[in-house]
């Protein structure tokens, strides 16, 4: 009930100064925020997808069972159009079984997970543990002929923090899926951008596999003996070279930290024993992203796409990544589809999508934007949901400040649920980069980090993680900002600030000021 007040009170301040035209949006607002708050289905449809269906990794069987059953929930909520949009992927991959023990100089099980598309080992196989720093190619050379049989430590430990800081992985200023900072005109490329980084890393799996390398050890990062997995085939149709070609396993911060110990400062030379199963199918696998529509009233060639991933990782079930996105998303269309029945009927077409192979790099997406090539012109905006579990505080607009003043004061009604505003910044890893490179507006969400960096692609993505207000808070914010964006009068404007280069000098600058 205080909530309910606090709506109507803040839609009453809103519209105290409005003409006839605002105060029908914000009666529309008002709708939509309490439809969902009193008559959502996003804790019943959660639990589902993560206790019943379970983890969804790319290419399993379990995540076309989602598939279909987010389908059928699209149908029973009165979408039309709904179906199931297939792209095939080079090779399925299962996880096995992965054990490392240490040997020498003492004996102790150590806790490990597979990285996604990594290959098993020829049965149990034991080698030297190797530190292995090398960056550029030229590094490499110091290491031909020393790795046979090894199995390689890929570098000093991470710094984790207090498990008080809860930002986004280990380390200080992490943020959501290791965005990047902004660039800005003068700044010198970061090392990742460079020509020698990238053919040093596009060769260093065949050096490893040449050089007979039997394993590669990576610090999960994460405290108190969480696990991570990662990883992922390449945009290739070749089935060998989609394949990781070393095996690869990410260790639990405390044993990677006591592996490095035993080399650095005890100067020992530890020997560990390994033993991987994991498999390949025998041929590329068809995968899929789920669709649904909201057929707009005026204007239903004009699109505005409202998307979350739907596969996940396999340590757990895969609740806060990306289980609660996918349940925000369908929730959205339960609400719009209701309301729309009852004359609240959007004037473009709102697509609700579930997105596949994210995790393994964003494929269901690419694969979206390819096969809708020809409506892009007319597609406003992709909205994606993918941090978890934390409320909703901020759209990102990738820059897009022309954005601002057009969609800035639509969502002024949102405030009421602890919406902040629009932001013109950007951030990486998400669905929303396909439809940024080809000019499609795609805007995540910057939300509440809660929990994320503890359940993040570990063993503790679970549904007793979820907070139902959270995500109540997530869907509100999404459902109405698509629904307003479906009625503006325009489609968003899509150009982003020309930046401006400082002109070459005609002779060297002088050093100094």
């Amino acid at each position: 009930m205080r909530y309910f007040k606090t709506l109507v009170v803040a839609a009453a301040c809103i519209s105290a100064f409005a003409d006839d035209a605002d105060k029908a949006k914000v009666a529309a607002d008002v709708r939509i925020l309490e439809e969902i708050k009193t008559r959502n289905a996003i804790v019943p449809n959660l639990r589902h997808l993560s206790d019943v269906i379970g983890p969804r990794l790319t290419g399993s069987p379990s995540l076309e069972i989602a598939n279909n059953w987010a389908a059928d929930k699209f149908r029973e909520y009165g979408l039309t159009n709904v179906k199931l949009e297939p792209y095939e992927i080079p090779i399925g991959w299962s996880r096995g079984t992965a054990t490392l023990s240490l040997v020498e100089p003492t004996v102790k099980p150590l806790t490990v997970a597979s990285a996604g598309w990594s290959p098993g080992t020829a049965g149990s196989v034991s080698g030297p543990v190797v530190l292995f720093e090398a960056r550029t190619r030229k590094d490499l050379e110091a290491y031909k002929g020393k790795l046979k049989g090894a199995i390689l430590l890929r570098g000093k430990p991470a710094t984790i923090n207090p498990v008080s800081d809860t930002s986004y992985g280990p380390g200080k200023n992490k943020t959501p899926k290791d965005e990047p900072k902004a660039k800005k005109d003068g700044d010198t490329p970061s090392k990742r951008d460079t020509e020698d980084f990238k053919n040093f890393h596009n060769d260093l799996g065949e050096f490893m596999k040449r050089e007979g390398v039997f394993a590669t050890l990576r610090d999960s990062g994460k405290p108190h003996g969480l696990l991570v997995t990662t990883g992922g085939f390449k945009d290739d149709d070749d089935r060998i070279k989609a394949q990781a070609p070393v095996p690869s396993l990410y260790v639990v911060h405390e044993h990677y930290a006591l592996l490095y110990r035993l080399l650095t400062e005890h100067k020992t030379a530890p020997k560990v024993m390994v033993n991987i199963t994991n498999t390949f199918s025998d041929a590329p696998v068809t995968v899929y992203n789920t669709v649904g529509e909201l057929t707009g009233s005026e204007k239903p060639d004009e699109i505005v796409v409202l998307g979350a991933h739907i596969d996940s990782w396999d340590l757990a079930s895969g609740t806060t990544d990306n289980g609660t996105g996918t349940s925000i998303v369908i929730e959205a269309a339960r609400t719009l589809s209701t309301l729309a029945k009852q004359g609240l009927r959007p004037k473009r077409t709102i697509r609700f999508v579930l997105f596949s192979g994210e995790e393994q790099g964003l494929h269901g997406s690419k694969n979206y934007v390819k096969l809708h090539k020809p409506e892009l012109e007319k597609h406003s905006a992709a909205l994606v949901h993918d941090t978890g579990t934390g409320k909703v505080l901020n759209l990102r607009l990738m820059g897009r400040t022309a954005i601002l003043p057009v969609l800035g004061p639509e969502l002024e009604s949102l405030k009421a649920v602890g919406f902040e505003g629009l932001i013109a910044d950007s951030s990486g890893g998400t669905d929303h980069l396909p439809f940024e490179a080809v000019g499609v507006p795609g805007f995540p969400c910057k939300q509440d980090i809660d929990e994320y960096r503890f359940t993040h692609h570990t063993q503790s993505d679970t549904f007793d993680k979820a907070k139902p207000a959270n995500l109540v808070q997530g869907a509100q914010v999404l459902a109405v900002t698509a629904y307003r964006i479906a009625n503006l009068e325009k489609l968003l404007p899509r150009e982003k600030p020309v930046k401006e280069t400082a002109p070459k000098p005609s002779a060297p600058a002088a050093i100094g000021n």
